[in-house]
């Protein structure tokens, strides 16, 4: 936990720095729509943009992923219900003798 907080506290700190050295004014332009304001903010927008397109691509993957879980976690569940019958099973009956 500390890790993570120290490390979070350093990647801000990298950010805050980050912005304040690149917070000349850029221009952009896509189609018809114009944008003027701090690169920091177009990068971090550029950014978040990337970020939740990757996410969405994953997604198929991720349910994917997670319906076959839920197949192999009943399959184990099915498993482990035979085997504790068939230990049941043994554990009642006598030993035969030769």
């Amino acid at each position: 936990m500390k890790f993570a907080l120290v490390l979070a506290i350093a990647l801000a700190a990298l950010m805050v720095t980050f912005s304040l050295q690149n917070a000349q004014s850029v221009q952009i332009h896509f189609f018809t729509w114009y944008f003027e304001g701090a690169l920091i903010l177009v990068l971090l927008m550029s950014f978040t943009v990337g970020a939740l397109t990757m996410y969405l691509a994953s997604l198929p993957a991720r349910f994917t992923r997670s319906r076959q879980m839920a197949e192999y976690r009943r399959q184990l569940e099915t498993c482990n219900r035979s085997l504790q019958r068939l230990q049941t099973g043994k554990q009642g009956e006598k030993p035969s003798e030769v």
